[in-house]
């Protein structure tokens, strides 16, 4: 067997013309065929037919596909001294080759043992398993890890570092990214390590996550993360508290006067009232606008009942304090519009927090006073209450919850906590 002429091989089978030839032959040594019997060349320009019909010594072929006989080209190769075989032509004009079916069992092997780490080492957070398993299930680690095990095991250890970290203490989310990882924007929204970090959060949270700006804040807020600790208060008014804290004076100060006030995710992630006394079995009110609030105070003042308004957009401090409420053992009963978005706040606090109907059943709004015509597409689902989404869809027009104030205060009075 002749030994590789390097310089020949690159002359003749290495020539431009013969590169998809190559590339052919490349692919099946890749997918561990043998470079035996015949190939196909399909749309084979004129250039390629006559470098192939030259190789090979043959007459003039013609046609749209090109075939060669692969054991006729290792002979002729060889007994021109040029190669051996056709595997080391390849190899030497190529490179090494490796089986790609080799390689995708070895990268395979590779992420089971990796999801084998992660389910270990996640094992101290229980509540962690679902979104560990969703991970690599959905295929989420190896999107943002560009299906490198290498760089998803150190995505890894560093979701490890996240979650030994948490809950925080009210901490910035920079601090906290520059703590962990020695970057204050390690943990800024679109990176890698970000995306699944969240995710985690909002598991040790105890939350649902939703993939915005707004979701992530309360998925890190959550378990103690500030990432805004001063936008979107929640607006509240004579809710008791029984703590020696900060927010615990504000909120009696304010309390004596029958005055609102802001509550900035902030307070409740430094001084929390998911444990304050004050609140167990106490009822309190949840409006949807803020409208309802300052009647509320001009009106009733400090003989109002506790008050919480999620204003709307129900924000994140909104979302964080009714979660607290809740776990003080308050209950909470929830008003808002009579409108695609206020059915849809309706259905997340009646879901996430427990909350129980107040005159937002069918009755209360077939009985109130209609304003603008519901969109006929607009989403009406009441799962509280089914003859609620009937009758709207029906009528087809909005009722906002300022049009029923009286009846709201009515019951706010009822329910005063003052003596």
């Amino acid at each position: 067997m002749p030994s590789l002429n390097l310089p020949r091989l690159r002359a003749t089978l290495g020539a431009h013309e013969l590169k998809r030839l190559v590339d052919a032959l490349q692919l099946r040594l890749e997918r561990g065929r043998p470079l035996t019997g015949g190939l196909t060349l399909n749309g084979a320009s004129a250039a390629e037919r006559t470098a192939v019909d030259n190789l090979v010594g043959r007459a003039a072929t013609r046609g749209a596909s090109l075939r060669i006989d692969l054991d006729q080209l290792a002979a002729t190769l060889n007994a021109a001294g040029i190669c051996g075989t056709l595997d080391e032509a390849v190899q030497a004009l190529r490179g090494p080759i490796r089986d790609r079916n080799a390689v995708a069992a070895e990268r395979e092997a590779a992420w089971s043992a990796l999801y084998a780490k992660a389910a270990s080492v996640f094992a101290p957070w229980p509540v962690l398993k679902p979104w560990c398993d969703e991970m690599f299930s959905s295929g989420l680690l190896k999107r943002l890890s560009a299906a490198d095990p290498v760089n998803a095991e150190l995505l890894v250890e560093e979701l490890v570092a996240v979650a030994r970290a948490l809950p925080a203490g009210g901490e910035p989310l920079a601090t906290f990214a520059a703590r962990l990882f020695g970057d204050a924007h390690a943990l800024d929204q679109g990176s890698s390590r970000a995306t699944l970090a969240v995710r985690a959060a909002a598991r040790l949270g105890h939350v649902p996550f939703d993939d915005d700006t707004e979701g992530w804040r309360t998925a890190w807020a959550s378990s103690g993360i500030v990432g805004d600790e001063l936008s979107a208060p929640a607006l509240v008014l004579n809710l008791p508290c029984a703590g020696e804290t900060p927010l615990g004076r504000l909120l009696r100060a304010a309390r004596a006067d029958g005055e609102p006030l802001h509550l900035a995710l902030r307070h409740l992630l430094l001084w929390p009232l998911a444990s304050d006394p004050a609140l167990a079995g106490l009822t309190i009110f949840v409006c949807e606008n803020p409208t309802v609030v300052a009647l509320a105070a001009r009106r009733l003042g400090p003989a109002c009942a506790p008050l919480v308004c999620v204003n709307g957009q129900f924000a994140t401090p909104a979302k964080i304090l009714l979660r607290q409420l809740q776990g003080a053992g308050a209950r909470l009963r929830y008003h808002g519009d009579f409108d695609a978005g206020g059915l849809r706040i309706a259905r997340r606090v009646f879901a996430d927090h427990g909350a129980t109907p107040w005159r937002m059943n069918a009755a209360d709004y077939l009985a109130a006073p209609k304003g603008k015509a519901i969109d006929a597409d607009a989403r009406l689902a009441s799962p509280w209450d089914a003859e609620l989404a009937t009758a709207m869809s029906r009528v087809r027009r909005a009722v906002h919850e300022e049009s029923v104030t009286d009846l709201l205060l009515s019951d706010l009075a009822k329910n005063s906590l003052s003596p």
